[in-house]
């Protein structure tokens, strides 16, 4: 046996452990990126131990919702192994995708707005029922009193082809709403005045975003660019305004309108951030904004590593009445699930 001196032991033995703690640390992910750290201590700030669930690959989760606003938003953040400009792509793919089971169709508006734009939205069962009940002051699909008068003498709801005159007339209100926010931004957004108590969309809009205090310190242009629509210009944003119709368990299916932007800031190209603005809803929801966030660690080059964090506040009817402790964790329940959901989804794809 050779007798190695212990100075020697020693010396291989400090080498041997310098090894092991670099493989430990090539196989560790490094710390969190400025920006990432900033955003994950807003209120309510992430534990230690959710940003080291954070940097172990898995998705993680905030949601609240408070009954007295009738507000509901949640935080989720992963990190995925790819490429930031990939993973936008993605996330705008996801955003578009019919499953035809919670998204049962999607359309884009062009400039100007067509009618041919939502050629294939239809209204179902449910809306046309709600339709043929409407009263100004009392209806169960959101078109505003003036539409609410205006719907009987729009319709014949006796006439064989009812259905298909229902659907034209909405995709008809429909553009010419899109076409009026295109030209004059929030003073288009709608009154839903067709209930005992209005809702004026732009006050729900504004008061998301300045409930929204780390968007304004964030991204106070991007911020600004949303509230001032269409008299801003923001260098590398580029704008989408869609259509969608989505089925949520146990809730009659909702058509959506969204102002999307998405915003390649010139100054930072390590980041991109996407904004879904919701402008109309014909069920349920009074206001909803959507933030993305993603950003390429410029730590990772082999493979590119990008964090998104992904920001939503709604405001709606859901948690009005009834017993508000129950609503509320459905509702916290509900946005934890869908955020999860969406990041899950992203890192699977992404990462295969």
């Amino acid at each position: 046996m050779i007798d190695v001196k212990p100075s020697i032991r020693i010396a291989l033995t400090c080498v041997a452990a310098a090894f092991a703690l670099q493989a430990a640390a090539r196989a560790q992910p490094a710390a969190l990126p400025p920006d990432i750290a900033w955003v994950l201590q807003q209120k309510p700030p992430f534990t230690d131990a959710d940003v080291a669930a954070l940097l172990s690959g898995q998705v993680i989760v905030h949601a609240n919702a408070s009954s007295e606003r009738l507000e509901a938003g949640a935080i989720a953040a992963v990190r995925i192994r790819t490429a930031k400009d990939r993973a936008v792509d993605y996330f705008r793919q996801l955003i578009s995708f019919e499953d035809g089971e919670v998204t049962l169709g999607f359309g884009t508006f062009g400039r100007p707005p067509r009618e041919a734009d939502a050629a294939r939205l239809t209204l179902d069962r449910d809306d046309l029922g709600d339709l043929r009940a409407c009263r100004p002051g009392r209806c169960a699909v959101r078109i505003g009193a003036a539409g609410a008068a205006a719907i009987g003498s729009a319709i014949d709801f006796r006439a064989p082809d009812a259905a298909a005159r229902a659907s034209a007339w909405a995709r008809e209100r429909l553009v010419s709403y899109v076409s009026s926010y295109v030209d004059r931004g929030d003073e288009a957004l709608l009154v839903y005045d067709d209930r005992s108590e209005p809702v004026n969309l732009r006050n729900e809009w504004r008061g998301i975003v300045e409930g929204s205090p780390a968007l304004a310190q964030y991204a106070p242009a991007l911020q600004r660019y949303l509230v001032d629509f269409p008299k801003g210009t923001l260098p590398g944003v580029t704008d989408e305004i869609y259509w969608d119709k989505q089925h949520y368990t146990g809730l009659k299916p909702v058509i959506g309108v969204t102002h999307m932007v998405t915003w390649r800031d010139p100054a930072r190209p390590d980041r991109a951030l996407v904004a879904q603005k919701q402008i109309y809803a014909s069920h349920y929801f009074d206001g909803s904004l959507a933030v993305t966030l993603l950003l390429q660690d410029p730590k990772d080059v082999d493979p590119p590593v990008t964090y998104v964090v992904y920001f939503n506040r709604s405001r709606g009817d859901l948690l009005k009445g009834g017993f508000g402790g129950i609503k509320r964790r459905v509702a916290e329940e509900a946005a934890s699930t869908a955020a999860q959901d969406t990041l899950g989804a992203m890192k699977r794809a992404l990462e295969q």
